[in-house]
């Protein structure tokens, strides 16, 4: 979001290696109020996807050093930023071409000769997306959660953020099923609200096995803890009962080959502004990324704190 007119209104970022199609795009939407930011590249596309925060991208299939098919993948594989709508943007016109891009992860798809009007439904209709409630869990999405802890952070709000990740879910998944996935996400949903202290607390979820909750500080280790222990009295109901007792399944690998792969746990980062100076959503997602790293490493099922003062 940024301030246009006096008013906040959605940031749409418009990538395109030819200025003259970035301009007549950003002269149709800033007609219509929004606020636009510009790339004329994809590596600078990912640079402003970072520092500006947009809620959607306009997206060149082709462009040079790093073109649009690609970009939209990075977006799409992180989850700090695979719940921006990416709209592509192209002057080739074929049917396989669209398939392509929607099957990579495209949220829309427009041509570069479109209509004014055309464009801007498309627009209007993918931020409108944006900002429901994953379909899945019915927890806020990610959109919401940004406005919360810059809101939060902009007012020196005491404020604690935890990202829980299960290890281990897509070998789950790829066994059991993307159903029973979807119980164990469930699962996690209910044990993460259900545990949620009641004091300016809330759950957001990423999407996929990622979520998000911010609670007060003084209750953030308890919670987190809490987390982990329920999490792993609560995953061998997920198994078969010979799965559970070995504690490992067996999947197929790349190659064919089976390997053995423990049994859930969950990993939960937590960052604060308790000793130090937190700005805005992008430095926490940085800070949790570094953390989540580190359990990721310890071999996970535990949970961890930032503890740099800087």
């Amino acid at each position: 979001m940024e301030k246009v007119n006096g008013h906040l209104r959605e940031k749409i970022l418009i990538v395109d290696d030819i200025r003259l199609h970035r301009d007549r795009a950003a002269e149709i939407l800033a007609r219509r109020g929004y606020a636009t930011v510009q790339a004329e590249n994809g590596a600078r596309a990912l640079d402003l996807v970072t520092s500006e925060s947009p809620d959607l991208v306009i997206l060149d299939a082709y462009m040079p050093d790093v073109d649009g098919m690609d970009v939209m993948q990075r977006l799409k594989a992180d989850p700090f930023t695979h719940h921006i709508p990416v709209l592509m943007f192209t002057g080739d016109n074929s049917k396989s071409l669209q398939i392509q891009t929607l099957q990579g992860g495209a949220d829309g798809f427009v041509h570069k000769s479109f209509d004014p009007e055309e464009l801007v439904a498309q627009v209007e209709a993918l931020l409108r997306r944006s900002y429901q409630f994953n379909p899945l869990t019915k927890l806020p999405a990610a959109p919401y959660l940004h406005r919360q802890i810059n809101s939060r952070l902009a007012q020196n709000q005491m404020t604690a953020v935890l990202y829980a990740d299960i290890d281990h879910f897509r070998p789950f998944n790829q066994l059991y099923g993307h159903l029973m996935g979807d119980q164990a996400l469930l699962q996690l949903a209910h044990l993460l609200v259900e545990t949620l202290p009641t004091r300016g607390a809330f759950v957001a979820h990423l999407g996929g096995d990622d979520f998000i909750a911010v609670v007060p500080p003084e209750t953030a280790e308890t919670f987190a803890q809490t987390l982990v222990d329920q999490f792993h009295r609560l995953r061998d109901s997920f198994y078969s009962d010979d799965d559970a007792a070995r504690k490992y399944i067996q999947v197929e690998g790349r190659r064919g080959e089976l390997r053995q792969v423990p049994l859930m746990t969950l990993s939960v980062a937590l960052v604060s502004n308790e000793r130090r100076v937190l700005t805005n959503y992008i430095q926490v997602s940085d800070l949790l990324a570094d953390v989540m790293r580190y359990l990721k490493a310890q071999g996970g099922g535990n949970w961890a704190r930032d503890r740099r003062t800087r």
